[in-house]
C-alpha cells in the first residue's frame, strides 16, 4: 500500500486508504475547475474486491414519518434529498468525464482508479449518516433508490446507506471522532 489516507467527515473518519485507490474529488481541481452548480460526494475508493465506492457522508437525516408536518419540514426534507441525489449524479458523470480524459489530468486521483477496467468494477453509491439508528435506516435507501432509479439503472449500481458502525463493518470507516 502506498501513502496511507484518513478522511474525516460528519463525525466519521473514513479510511485509512490506499491514496493510488482513492479521488478526494469534493477537494479536487476538476472539481474546482467545473465551478458553482456542481456537486459532489466526499471520495470515491477503488476497493480491492473491484468496487467503485461513491461515498457521501451527513451527520443526520430528515425523517420521512413528520416531512408533511409543515412547509418548511416538506422543503427540508426534499432539500436534503435532492442535493445528495445531485452529488451521486454529478460525481459519476465527473468521474467518468475524468477517467475518460475530458477534464485533464488532477493529482487528486490515485492511479489505480485511472487505469481501471471499468467493465469489471462494481458501483456502489453509498450515504452514511454517523448518527442514525440501524433500524432507521431502510427509509433513507428507499427515497434514494428511487430518486436514483435512471442512474442505478445505467450502471448498474447499488445504493447503500449506512451508519458510522456499519461503515466500520463494512471497512470504510475507522472510527468516530466526534
Amino acid at each position: 500500500m502506498t501513502e496511507a489516507v484518513v478522511i474525516e467527515e460528519s463525525g466519521v473518519r473514513f479510511g485509512p486508504f490506499d491514496r493510488e485507490r482513492l479521488f478526494q474529488i469534493e477537494h479536487s481541481d476538476i472539481h474546482k475547475r467545473a465551478g458553482k452548480g456542481i456537486k459532489t460526494v466526499e471520495f470515491i475508493y477503488l476497493t480491492e474486491r473491484k468496487n467503485l465506492l461513491f461515498v457521501e457522508a451527513k451527520n443526520t437525516c430528515p425523517n420521512i414519518l413528520n416531512r408533511e408536518e409543515s412547509k418548511a419540514k416538506h422543503k427540508k426534507y426534499e432539500d436534503y434529498y435532492t442535493d445528495i441525489t445531485d452529488k451521486f449524479i454529478d460525481s459519476v458523470n465527473m468521474f467518468a468525464a475524468t477517467a475518460m480524459g475530458r477534464n485533464g489530468k488532477d493529482l487528486n486521483i490515485g492511479s489505480q482508479i485511472v487505469s481501471s477496467t471499468y467493465g469489471e468494477i462494481g458501483f456502489k453509491l453509498i450515504l452514511v449518516i454517523s448518527e442514525a439508528e440501524e433500524a432507521w435506516l431502510s427509509g433513507p435507501k428507499a427515497e434514494l433508490e428511487s430518486r436514483l432509479l435512471r442512474l442505478r439503472k445505467i450502471w448498474r449500481a447499488d445504493v447503500l446507506v449506512l451508519n458510522a458502525e456499519m461503515a466500520k463493518t463494512l471497512g470504510i470507516a475507522k472510527e468516530n471522532f466526534a
